[in-house]
């Protein structure tokens, strides 16, 4: 159920990814053939292009988070037996989601303090602008949580604990379950 959930939390998060980028994409194109084809433009292109951009940000680290393609270095945990890669990853853990209260608490004062200021064009209140840490704190604490409960219930193997996988044995996953794709799509 909660792997389900989670492509469907996923999926969502795409979608929203795209859409803000389409949208930036046709904001600015538009802006600029409109300024330097007809000398006007339209005026609320800057303003929800940057609104835009700051969420597609935030919601795309999340993503990046559940599918655990951050940089992270795992040099070190790689080399310790299994009970001290379950102490560093529950450490790490507890200080992200330590940063993740920061970011909520934070995002929550800024969009009050913020909820009578509006963009001067596109009329709505800046407490759109830092409702993105209040998302993009609750989103990081479900991954985090999500990844922590990955790595550490239930498993005895230490491959299960280290999470990362380096980009060329993703690559070469992806580049295989692609391939096997295809050949049974032609087979059918």
């Amino acid at each position: 159920m909660f792997s389900r959930l989670g492509r469907w939390a996923s999926r969502g998060l795409e979608i929203a990814i795209v859409a803000c980028l389409s949208i930036m994409a046709i904001l600015v194109f538009g802006n600029v053939v409109l300024r330097y084809a007809f000398n006007s433009g339209i005026a609320v292109s800057e303003e929800l292009a940057r609104l835009l951009f700051v969420w597609l940000i935030f919601l795309g680290a999340i993503l990046a988070s559940a599918q655990h393609a951050h940089i992270g270095f795992d040099t070190l945990v790689t080399r310790l037996p299994t009970a001290w890669k379950k102490i560093l990853i529950v450490a790490t853990g507890s200080l992200m989601l330590i940063a993740c209260v920061i970011f909520i608490v934070g995002g929550w004062q800024q969009a009050v303090i913020n909820l009578d200021n509006t963009y001067p064009v596109l009329g709505i209140s800046y407490a759109w602008l830092y409702a993105v840490a209040i998302a993009f704190g609750a989103g990081m604490v479900l991954t985090i949580g999500a990844n922590l409960w990955k790595a550490l219930a239930h498993r005895d193997s230490d491959e299960d604990l280290v999470l990362i996988k380096d980009i060329g044995t993703r690559i070469e996953e992806k580049i295989g379950d692609v391939a096997a794709r295809d050949r049974q799509e032609k087979s059918e």
